[in-house]
């Protein structure tokens, strides 16, 4: 890996972390979006484009929301996608460097936001006073720092790390490898599963079905079980309909006994 190539890496490890503030949801920590920008800067897109879709599903689910700490994604899968590449490798190599780079970022980060944290008195002062230049100060600093504090350390890991991530890799026995392929064909599952148990509702549930089937067998003849399970959802939908319409009737039944009662008293 070249110089340059380094520098635009951690540059686009950088941009994640500003992504949010500086930038409004850009959605440049998406690894689909850092896959393509480091397979762009790599000279192979198509390979960045795969695997930071296969992280993207992986991640999918994972939301930091209120306090909850979220996994840096962006650096993580921007560093992951680099290293799948430049060793010729796919997703499981990517989710083997990616996942720890990841938390391990995350912790960086709330060192930082901790740090942060001496300005707060500084800033809540010229807020009082009205100092827009004192604010926009702090606003600025706080941003160049993440900034070079990213760019600066992804691109050690790059360019000085590549040697020994490749032997790292090359090190890995056979059955290491089959594991991490193995996991790497599981993890976007759980990142669905992360993700239905926020969004899903019973009542969802034969939509999922119905648009999950069609996806599972494509380029492929539809099996007995592809089937009966959308005769099911179908099925379960018609009862769903039936059901709310004989609650809708029932209400407007009682609804107008009880305006006869009414007029009768």
């Amino acid at each position: 890996m070249s110089l340059i190539q380094a520098l635009l890496i951690g540059c686009v490890a950088a941009l994640t972390k500003i992504e949010g503030g500086w930038l409004g949801e850009m959605k440049f920590r998406e690894p689909i979006v850092t896959g393509f920008l480091v397979g762009l800067i790599l000279g192979d897109m198509q390979q960045g484009l795969i695997v930071g879709a296969q992280l993207q599903l992986m991640w999918m689910g994972a939301v930091g929301i209120g306090p909850t700490a979220q996994l840096d994604i962006g650096t993580g899968g921007t560093i992951g996608v680099a290293v799948a590449i430049t060793t010729n490798t796919g997703a499981e190599t990517a989710i083997m460097f990616g996942v720890p780079i990841a938390i391990l970022m995350q912790f960086c980060s709330t060192i930082l936001m901790t740090l942060y944290s001496g300005f707060m008195a500084r800033v809540d002062a010229e807020i009082d006073n009205f100092n827009l230049k004192a604010i926009n100060f702090y606003h600025y600093l706080v941003g160049i720092c993440d900034f070079l504090m990213y760019a600066i350390l992804t691109f050690i890991v790059m360019y000085f790390g590549n040697s020994a991530i490749e032997g790292i890799i090359n090190a890995l026995p056979e059955w290491a490898n089959s594991g991490l392929t193995a996991v790497s064909v599981m993890l976007p599952c759980v990142g669905f599963a992360l993700l239905l148990n926020i969004i899903l509702d019973k009542s969802l549930i034969p939509y999922f079905i119905i648009g999950f089937i069609p996806a599972a067998f494509v380029g492929r003849d539809l099996s007995m079980i592809g089937i009966v399970s959308i005769a099911f959802a179908i099925a379960w939908i018609i009862f769903e309909i039936s059901a709310k319409s004989t609650n809708n009737n029932t209400v407007a039944v009682s609804t107008a006994s009880d305006d006869d009662d009414e007029w009768e008293d």
